[in-house]
């Protein structure tokens, strides 16, 4: 029941959170320099799929995006992501504490603004576009995508990385309902490196078609920008991109 409330609750709230979310994002003065030591660096993009528990972050030297709750790896790897993206709210508000308390440099949604998360130098706060657009000017918006893999790519694309390489996403859960229900995940969690990243919390059901659509659209902008993306993911199921060993990124 609970889950359903919100699910109703976020639908009545989305038209008029886009009209509150582009206000506080024009008055926002950002610091996109944080960006700049990616520029024309290789980048990878870290999920935060079970198949990290089996990749070896520490010998892959190259700038790294992580995502959402990646700080629960901290404590078993000296490994430390660059950047950290979140767009998604329950996960903001459920990882509030983290995010307030690091000095990681962090990407997030101008709705990060009212569910708890204060306005400091290392964030960069964007605007969640009602399109699932690729859009590589994240000055004005980004796209929407299902996935926040998606939004990293984004990021990637306007701090004009030399190359891209993903880990982590394995495109792969086990959960039973529609996409995009609210429901709370009883017991362990085993669609992420941690079994208690979401255990016994509310999560948004995956959409794998929508995803996909989304990275192929990222796909087709770096082709055309001759930028090459790789999925080297340990067993992973995504498709989308050429895939390599994970032994070459060692």
């Amino acid at each position: 029941m609970k889950s359903k409330i919100l699910e109703i609750l976020a639908l009545l709230s989305y038209y008029p959170r886009l009209v509150i979310d582009s206000i506080l994002f024009f008055f926002i003065k950002n610091d996109y320099t944080i960006l700049d030591k990616f520029n024309n660096q290789d980048c990878l993009i870290v999920g935060n799929g079970p198949s990290i528990n089996n990749t070896p972050l520490d010998k892959i030297n190259m700038l790294s995006i992580g995502m959402n709750k990646i700080n629960m790896l901290f404590d078993r790897t000296e490994w430390r992501p660059d950047l950290i993206v979140c767009v998604n709210g329950l996960v903001i508000n459920q990882n509030s504490d983290f995010f307030n308390a690091t000095e990681i440099p962090l990407v997030l949604p101008v709705k990060a603004l009212y569910l708890g998360i204060k306005r400091r130098p290392n964030i960069i706060f964007v605007k969640i576009s009602n399109s699932t657009n690729f859009q590589e000017n994240i000055k004005e918006s980004v796209g929407g995508g299902c996935t926040v893999t998606y939004t990293c790519l984004q990021i990637a694309a306007f701090a004009k990385t030399k190359s891209i390489s993903i880990v982590g996403v394995d495109h792969y859960f086990k959960f039973q309902g529609e996409s995009h229900q609210i429901k709370v995940l009883e017991g362990d969690d085993d669609n992420h490196f941690d079994p208690n990243y979401f255990k016994d919390k509310l999560w948004g059901l995956p959409d794998l078609d929508g995803s996909e659509k989304a990275y192929l659209l990222a796909k087709n902008y770096f082709e055309s920008k001759n930028i090459s993306i790789t999925d080297y993911t340990v067993n992973g199921k995504l498709l989308i991109f050429a895939k390599g060993n994970i032994e070459d990124l060692i």
